[in-house]
């Protein structure tokens, strides 16, 4: 029978020659995976001072219901310390391979149609980086739904230097064709290319912009 990585902990601390390194992996070990079994992920946040500090984070519960957490979890390298922030306390956060940004998102509705504005004095939220590329910024909304408890998400756009932010779909509707055509009224290829439907997806759009869009120098 194979025997296991893991040290016996009566071979680490009662045989004759103690091994310090032998404990060190067997503390780190039980600290990972008792991270893991409270769903902590390996991650870091960002201060408001610019600096990056590595360790675990939590901002949700298991699936399936999931709930966002208004203030996320964090657990210091290190340190066994829990601390809890709200977008508003930090710049940002990773966790899992995820990144994310605080945004100062103000949400305007009328008549069933939406504007997302980057207004300093409003609330701040998190949103999710997938990219960041030629001036424009492609970010996923992620929200619970209300009937069901099931995460869900839809993606924002965001040109560098203009305060609106755009949404790219709607559901099972598929792209805001006519949103979209507003937003990137500056880029005739892009237009034609939304209103002809020769683009289906938000990446496609994302990815068409930094094709045919940039300004060459």
């Amino acid at each position: 029978m194979a025997k296991s990585l893991i040290p016996n902990c009566k071979t680490v601390f009662m045989g004759k020659h103690f091994n310090p390194m032998l404990f060190l992996l067997l503390f780190w070990n039980l600290l990972h995976l008792n991270a893991q079994k409270k769903g902590f992920e390996p991650g870091y946040i960002i201060t408001l001072e610019r600096d990056t500090l590595i360790g675990q984070v939590k901002d949700r519960s298991p699936e399936p219901f999931v709930e966002l957490y208004a203030r996320i979890r964090f657990k210091p390298e290190g340190r066994s310390s829990r601390w809890k922030y709200r977008p508003k306390d930090i710049l940002g956060y990773g966790a899992g391979g995820r990144d994310y940004e605080s945004v100062p998102l103000w949400e305007e509705s009328s008549f069933f149609k939406f504007r997302y504005y980057l207004e300093p004095n409003a609330e701040k939220v998190f949103l999710m980086v997938l990219k960041r590329q030629g001036g424009l910024t492609y970010y996923l909304r992620e929200f619970v739904q209300d009937d069901n408890s099931y995460l869900d998400f839809y993606p924002l756009f965001h040109r560098e230097g203009y305060s609106e932010m755009v949404r790219v779909t709607q559901g099972v509707l598929g792209l805001k064709r006519k949103r979209l055509m507003e937003y990137f009224n500056d880029c005739d290829e892009l237009v034609n290319a939304l209103y002809n439907k020769e683009l289906k997806e938000a990446h496609e759009v994302y990815n068409y912009y930094l094709e045919f869009c940039q300004e060459t120098p």
